[in-house]
């Protein structure tokens, strides 16, 4: 008698269409979840870079203060009472660093290095494209191996999303660009521009190079001491455009700030200390900051 053959016939699992259909609907939803999170983690991650960047300018520029500061010259030499654009930065902070064979000076060549896509509006023709990496005052201090057209990371933030900015002969195209197409670093070699409009309280928004070469030495002597710890001098390039045209009662714009928070940004202080903070950039002064001195 001869014991019948059994073989086991493999069921075949498949997916039915309904199922396949809930678990990309799960899947997306995932997405949905975690993608603002992560989004977020990553802008979080760039205002904290962004922060440590302005420390470590911060503590430059203090020490490029204790080197200049004992007397308050004004940022550059005046020569029969003409600002010399040809000369070097001599005072407590280079407001501005004027490059022979540039026509334009900008908010940004006190630091930073040659853009490596510059600004179409001005080519080559400006100072930030002039000055290789050891001819900007505070790279002494903060990036003092830097040399050529070095790109130092020090002076890039990671949420930096501005394009286009002020000069100190008139005012160019401003962007703020969501997708990150355009980046100050990119187009001036700096994400971050120092603080010209102290001039507005002495001047109004109509004033040049001569005028803040008078005017520094005072405004810096107001400035020592506690007035220091509420003095911006450099901040996130978005401001430049927001406070150009500001004065006593107004006229600034608001905006949001490299990080995604309305009207918050990323400020340097006098006295060396950084934040990122809500401010009603409408205006010069608020509560704990300002970017005029306290007093004329």
């Amino acid at each position: 008698m001869h014991t019948p053959f059994l073989r086991r016939r493999g069921r075949r699992f498949a997916f039915t269409l309904i199922e396949l259909l809930v678990v990309i609907a799960i899947i997306a939803l995932l997405i949905s979840i975690l993608l603002p999170s992560l989004s977020q983690a990553r802008i979080e991650a760039g205002r904290v870079k962004c922060m440590s960047n302005m420390r470590q300018i911060g503590a430059g520029l203090t020490m490029y203060i204790q080197d200049h500061g004992d007397a308050y010259s004004p940022m550059y030499n005046v020569v029969g009472g003409v600002a010399n654009p040809m000369a070097r930065p001599d005072g407590p902070i280079p407001w501005i660093n004027p490059a022979a064979g540039a026509s334009w000076t900008s908010q940004f060549a006190w630091g930073g290095f040659i853009a490596p896509n510059p600004e179409p509006t001005f080519g080559t023709n400006i100072d930030y494209m002039k000055h290789d990496a050891e001819a900007r005052p505070l790279n002494k201090y903060v990036a003092p191996t830097a040399v050529g057209k070095d790109i130092i990371d020090i002076y890039i933030c990671p949420n930096d999303r501005t394009r286009g900015f002020s000069i100190i002969s008139g005012s160019s195209g401003f962007v703020v660009d969501q997708e990150e197409t355009f980046n100050s670093w990119k187009s001036a070699g700096n994400s971050y521009a120092i603080n010209w409009f102290w001039m507005n309280m002495y001047a109004g928004t109509s004033w040049g190079t001569s005028a803040m070469a008078t005017h520094s030495p005072k405004m810096m002597r107001n400035l020592a001491g506690g007035p220091s710890s509420r003095f911006i001098v450099i901040y996130e390039s978005l401001l430049h455009k927001l406070f150009d045209p500001v004065l006593e009662n107004g006229g600034g714009l608001q905006a949001r700030g490299w990080h995604r928070k309305w009207s918050t940004h990323s400020v340097l202080f006098l006295d060396g200390h950084s934040e990122n903070r809500f401010m009603d950039t409408r205006f010069p002064r608020g509560p704990g900051w300002g970017i005029w001195p306290d007093r004329k």
